[in-house]
This record gives structure tokens, sequence and C-alpha cells, in this order.
């Protein structure tokens, strides 16, 4: 693919980048200006290795498809990137494929079917790769920000990566690496981390595995094993606290009908509908990881302990307690009964809480297979609670009130917050509130896919 500037300059010393071109010899920009040329030092911020950092990498798990096989990217304009010599695309799971230089680009304005006269700038080849990449994405992935001019970059494929390797962490916004890192045959290219035996990714800090709230005091008062936990690319602390603090940071009005709908079955609204803020439940909040006492008769006879909630939404009138599993399965003995399982013990200690509210639970997972027991005790106490009830309340003897508060147990979904993050990024007006959104759609978007695939 020729790129629109190459014929000024001889390109075996020079590639284009946008409107500066790159010395390949020397890592320094000359700015073409008619026939004087004004060398720029490289000003791209290093990771304070030494090494220049030229190589954008972007999230595009959702269009990486077409931005190969049209040499195109397009997004949400305006954005600042800093000006490198190559951009690659990161595919699900962090992996790069290729590396390119960006030769020409436009702005266009929503609903992006650009005229002949705004793309006479290109040749007949570049102009039916604009085309067809509008095209197909209006097929597939889409325009998330459809009332938003968009940006769009010609690319110029610079060379192929046979052993596809792997950025970790594949974080949701942009990051720069140096080109050493790509050609020199590493299968894993780090930052901020390491991988473990295993082939995990662990962060050096934990607070960088979280996309908000880093320095909320409720972490530095957090257990280390907890901390360490954190840490993990698997952490299903780290994925908890990043879902439910995001919705914290959006309107409920814009979420709250979609997650009731999907997480206890509740169809007051449809799923889609703006609750009107009248509407919704007087002073509802989200908890993370608060610590629960048991009924007394537990307590007091040591058959049972305090447990830490994972997720608690609350309302004046009702309780939701959510259990959050990513990678693993529910425990099938409790520290104090060998017995009775992580489910019962979740329902018995958090419905003694919600005392005279609707109780609802919920075991919230990434998938049936990888948390088998757990969705099979959901079904059956569930089956129960509403066409057996002596069975369902002969788990609990020792309440006297028959657990009658409990309205509902489901089992729900990670992707189901990839729908809400996507709707809610589509439809927000609040400028930092679609951010917010944007960025958990794409974080949760990587991480339910890949972790799936796995």
């Amino acid at each position: 693919m020729q790129c629109t500037h190459e014929k000024i300059v001889n390109t075996s010393y020079f590639k284009c980048v946008g409107g500066f071109f790159y010395d390949k010899r020397t890592s320094i920009y000359p700015l073409i200006l008619g026939c004087s040329t004004i060398k720029l030092h490289d000003t791209i911020i290093g990771s304070g290795d030494g090494m220049n950092q030229n190589v954008l990498t972007l999230p595009a798990s959702g269009t990486c498809k077409i931005i190969y096989e049209h040499s195109i990217h397009a997004f949400p304009h305006p954005k600042s990137y800093k000006e490198t010599p190559y951009v690659a695309f990161r595919e699900t799971g962090g992996f790069i494929e290729k590396l390119y230089t960006v030769c020409d680009r436009i702005v266009l304005s929503p609903a992006y079917n650009p005229t002949q006269t705004e793309l006479a700038h290109f040749g007949p080849q570049i102009q039916q790769r604009i085309l067809t990449y509008i095209e197909d994405r209006k097929k597939g992935f889409g325009f998330e920000k459809t009332d938003q001019a968009y940006m769009f970059w010609v690319l110029d494929q610079e060379i192929t990566l046979p052993h596809r390797p792997k950025v970790t962490p594949n974080t949701p916004g942009y990051q720069y690496f140096s080109y050493e890192d790509f050609i020199s045959g590493e299968p894993v290219i780090t930052k901020n981390g390491t991988v473990s035996k295993t082939g995990v990714f662990e962060y050096d800090d934990f607070r960088d595995n979280l996309l908000l709230d880093k320095y909320n005091p409720i972490l530095s008062s957090m257990r280390s094993m907890k901390t360490k936990h954190l840490r993990s690319e698997n952490s299903e602390d780290a994925i908890t606290w990043n879902v439910f603090k995001s919705l914290q940071q959006i309107n409920p009005q814009h979420w709250y009908s979609e997650l009731i709908s999907k997480g206890i079955n509740q169809t007051k609204y449809s799923p889609k509908q703006l609750v009107p803020s009248d509407q919704l439940p007087h002073n509802l909040t989200i908890n993370l990881w608060e610590t629960i006492k048991p009924p007394s008769t537990l307590l007091d006879n040591q058959l049972e302990g305090p447990t830490e909630v994972d997720v608690f939404i609350e309302s004046e009138d009702f309780v939701w307690f959510i259990e959050a599993k990513f990678k693993s399965d529910i425990s099938t003995k409790t520290t104090h009964n060998h017995s009775r399982n992580q489910v019962l013990r979740n329902i018995d200690v958090r419905s003694h809480y919600a005392k005279g509210k609707d109780f609802y639970f919920s075991l919230l997972i990434l998938e049936d297979s990888i948390s088998a027991i757990g969705v099979s005790a959901v079904e059956t106490y569930s089956r129960e609670l509403t066409s057996n009830a002596a069975q369902f309340e002969s788990y609990f003897l020792h309440r006297s009130d028959r657990l009658s508060n409990v309205q509902g147990i489901t089992v729900f979904y990670w992707n189901n917050f990839v729908e809400i993050f996507k709707n809610g990024m589509q439809e927000l007006e609040d400028d930092f509130e679609q951010l917010i959104a944007a960025r958990a759609f794409h974080w949760m978007t990587e991480k339910v896919d890949l972790m799936v695939k796995k």
C-alpha cells in the first residue's frame, strides 16, 4: 500500500506518520515544510528504562478483523494520542499481529457517509477502503458514539509479527511500548508486573489492576492476602471492584432496570428503559466487602461466624446480596459447618441481615461450566423456594421466621455487564459517565471474551 506522502522522501530511511516523517535511523522526526526540514526530537514519554516508547497500542478486540482487512482505523474525535512512528492493535487477549504507520487521516461527522468531495484528497483505492470499512463496521461492532465525529486513520502495514506477542497487562486504554519489544521475538511483552510460572500476569501494584477509585480508604485497610489476590489478572475481587465501582459513578436511571431484569428477573421495567428518578428505589446504594454477622443462634453456639459479602445492593425496600465468582466455584463446606455449602450460608446470614426487607440472593459467575456446583445449588434452592417450601425451610430450622423475606435466588453472568456498559456508553449524555461506561465496557469485553475462550 502506498502512503500518500512517500513520494516526497526516500522511504528506505523515512516512514510517514500522519503529518510527520520518522527517520528510522535516528529516532528523530523530520517535519517536511516545503523545501526545508526541521528536525523534531522524539518527545514520546518513556517508561523510565531509557528506551523509546515509539509504538502506540490500542485495544481493538471488536474491530481488529476489519482493521486488518481494510487498513483503516476509526475512533471518536477529538482524542489526543502522542505522535508515534508506529501503531498496533490489540486483539482479544492482548495479542498483536501487525505494526502499522498512519499515512493519512480524515475526520467524518455522523452518520459517516462521506461524499466524493470529502474523499477527493485520497486516491480511488483508499476511498474504497474507507467506504467498505464504514460499511463493515456499521454491520458489526458499530460506532459506539453515534452523535460524535470520528477520526479515520489510513494505515500502511509496516511489519507482520509471526510470533504474535501478547501485551500484558491488556488494559482498556492505550499503551506505549518500544519497537524493540515487538521484534525481540519474546512471546510476552510486560510492564508493571510479572508473569507467574502458570502463565498468569500479576501486577507489581494491585492498584494497577483497578480502573478507578484506586486510593479508596477501604483498600488501605485490607488484609495483605486480599491485596495480593487483587494483583492477579484473574482476580475476582478486581473484576468486582471495577464493575460495581463503575456503576456507582453512573446515574442508576441508566442501569437499574437492566441490572434487575438480568440479575433477579424483575420485570417492572423493560430492560433498557430509562427509569424516572422519582421511581428509583429510595436510598439505593452499592456496597462491597461488608462483614455481616450470622443469626445469634449460630454465632452464640459457634456454628457460624461473620461472613464477608462481595456485593450488596440495598434500598429502603429490598436487599440484594451477590456472591461473585470468576474462575472458581462455590465452597461445598464452610469453616464452622462442613455439612452446608457457601450458597446456603449466604442465604441464611444475609436474609437475616435484611430483616423485614425483601431479600434476593444471586450467584454472579463467568459461565456455568466453571461454577457448576454453585449453579446446581442455586437452581435447586430456587426451585424449592417456589414449589417445595417445607424442604427449603428444613435447611434453616434455627430460624423462627422461616426466611419469609426471601423473594428470589438466581444465577447471572459477568457478560450481562458488558451489555449494560455498552448501552450506557451509547446512551449516556454526561461525558464523565460515558467515559466510565466506555472504559468498563472495553475492559469487561476483553476480560470475559478471553476467559471464556480459555
